[in-house]
């Protein structure tokens, strides 16, 4: 509202006064006199409904069109519809002739119907295609006599004709609502346009003394509340230009400089309270109402930089100081600390403060990377190194031995190659950030082709590979080999976690507008505590089952997986179990945004 003019808000308030009074008494009777009428009507064919009931237990029928003549006498003189239904089917209707019931469709299904069957009197209102008007349906249970078995009972009243009148006034007073609107804004319009021209003019002058024309005076205005405003801006207009002016200089360098700095910088008086603090600083920690007025540590929530300005606010002989501080979401800031005196030999200080999470990120990681393959080539390096010292050392070594001592050493062989090559892939992952070499690559011929290569490996174990792909057109943005690689690690992984003789399913479909791509297994499962670290670098699964030992995995295939895909823009996660029953299996699902239809 701070953005709308006088007349924009005159009439606003008019039209939200109109709404207020006209509103609420509109909606409260015709809700109150349709609740009334519906309720009326429900009572009436439920009496109907009774009438019925206790007539047709007064009489005798010798047949089944028997009872439906009778019916439909009692029926024109009931001015009702009168239906009995046997086990869903109709068996008796006053609207259609006894000829035809039999073709009408099952009743068992009808609201009322089901409410009659628990036991209770089901009333329904809705749209009957039959007589094609909207009737009330009241409907019980029966016991039956003689030749009528027993079945439900349904009356039918038309509704209310006082519905239609209702209608008809509701248009009248929406009419009656839009000439009021009209006519109250078109009034409103034109009350208020002499006023605001005066305004506009008011509002040009003071515009015209703000920039610059300080001669000028406002001799007019619209009226006495005005008149204090323009003796104001009169009085200021003759003092204002050399103040203004200075003002107006020093504000824009000192903005210009503070807020252009990429850096925070934090400027403490003399009591070590935030005097100011440019725009970056407040971003860096997260200030929304600002940090001027508070200590050090009530802004950032670290006593160690309190202490640091402590102890130089305090010293005799103060020194510029330097630390790191480390914020939550692994955000590290590095300060550094400069005090200075000011005019009155006030002792202050600036803290200007850098963000250097990515280069503390990114050594942590080095550092963790580092220590992770080292121990993991270690140990293939260890035992490599232990059978060929054997070796060497025992030449008579019987030629049984040796081949078990140089399989060890080729296994151990492969599973460095193997790892060297997964951080390879790695590293070419990270790298390959560029969307603009995304292309639309066809998904499901990526699955096909996968599954085609896997297939041996499958038929080692007696594994059943198989795939379902929704739709042969559906195209996704990624890299056709990283996308590959995605598809063989997972499914690798899916066939030497599953037992022998049983089923691995890869699967593509469209699920939320993106591409779903999953692979299924019937293994042992995933424990929970495990799902969110799986795709962690290094990271095994180490169970007495696990086939990690086995095929010495350095837990590298999930991680390298979650980098691909992220760099496509999607995301992976797994689900498991997915057998509730047995507690076994798991789904790794990853999704890719959709590309345009291929070439």
């Amino acid at each position: 509202m701070n953005n709308y003019s006088i007349r924009n808000r005159l009439l606003t308030g008019m039209f939200l006064l109109l709404m207020v009074a006209l509103i609420p008494p509109f909606y409260y009777f015709d809700s109150s006199l349709r609740t009334d009428i519906l309720r009326d009507a429900k009572d009436r064919a439920v009496t109907y409904l009774n009438t019925v009931a206790w007539t047709t237990h007064e009489n005798t029928f010798s047949s089944i069109q028997e009872f439906d003549t009778w019916l439909k006498d009692l029926s024109r003189h009931l001015k009702v519809r009168v239906t009995y239904i046997v086990d869903g089917m109709v068996v008796a209707d006053t609207n259609v002739p006894y000829a035809e019931i039999a073709q009408l469709p099952s009743h068992a299904k009808r609201p009322e119907v089901l409410t009659a069957l628990e036991g209770q009197i089901g009333v329904e209102v809705r749209y009957s295609t039959t007589i094609q008007k909207d009737l009330i349906y009241a409907a019980r249970t029966d016991i039956g006599q003689g030749v009528i078995p027993a079945g439900v009972l349904r009356v039918a009243i038309p509704a209310s004709s006082a519905s239609e009148r209702l209608n008809r006034l509701e248009a009248g007073m929406l009419w009656v609502f839009i000439f009021t609107t009209f006519g109250t804004v078109l009034f409103g319009y034109l009350v208020t346009r002499p006023f605001l021209v005066s305004i506009r003019r008011l509002a040009s002058a003071a515009q015209a003394i703000g920039l610059g024309q300080y001669q000028r005076r406002i001799r007019t205005y619209p009226g006495t509340e005005f008149e204090p405003l323009v003796t104001a801006i009169n009085d200021m207009a003759q003092n204002i230009e050399m103040h203004l002016r200075m003002v107006v200089d020093q504000k824009h360098r000192l903005e210009a400089v503070f807020d252009g700095m990429t850096e925070g910088v934090m400027v403490l008086d003399e009591r070590g309270k935030i005097h100011s603090c440019n725009s970056a600083l407040i971003s860096m920690l997260r200030c929304a109402d600002g940090c001027e007025g508070r200590t050090v540590i009530e802004a950032t929530m670290q006593p160690d930089l309190q202490k640091a300005v402590d102890d130089i606010l305090g010293s005799p002989i103060p020194k510029n100081s330097s630390l790191v501080l480390e914020l939550p979401d692994s955000v590290y800031i590095a300060v550094n600390l400069v005090p200075f005196r000011d005019r009155q030999e006030a002792r202050k200080m600036v803290l200007v403060f850098h963000d250097v999470s990515e280069r503390e990120q990114l050594e942590r990681v080095r550092r963790d990377f580092v220590a992770n393959v080292s121990h993991e080539l270690k140990a293939p390096l260890t035992s490599i190194k232990g059978y060929a010292e054997t070796l060497i050392d025992t030449p008579e070594t019987p030629h049984s031995t040796a081949v078990k001592f140089l399989t060890t050493i080729l296994r151990n062989a492969d599973h460095m190659t193997k790892m060297v090559n997964s951080l390879l892939v790695l590293a070419r992952s990270q790298h390959n950030k560029d969307s603009s070499q995304l292309t639309a690559v066809d998904g499901g011929a990526v699955v096909e082709q996968t599954v085609r290569d896997m297939m041996p490996a499958a038929q080692e174990k007696n594994i059943t590979l198989q795939y379902h792909i929704e739709r042969s057109d559906i195209s996704v943005t990624a890299d056709s080999d990283g996308l590959s690689e995605v598809l063989r690690n997972l499914v690798d992984n899916a066939i030497k976690y599953s037992p022998k003789d049983s089923t691995v399913s890869v699967g593509l479909r469209l699920r939320d507008g993106l591409a779903a791509f999953s692979v299924r297994d019937e293994g042992s499962g995933i424990p929970a505590e495990s799902q969110n670290r799986i795709f962690e670098r290094f990271y095994r699964l180490e169970n007495e089952e696990s086939p990690v030992a086995k095929d010495g995995s350095a837990g590298l295939g999930l991680a390298i997986c979650r980098r691909i895909i992220r760099s496509y823009g999607g995301d992976i996660w797994v689900e498991s179990p997915i057998n509730s029953d047995t507690g076994t299996g798991a789904a790794f699902i990853f999704t890719l945004q959709k590309a345009g239809k291929l070439q």
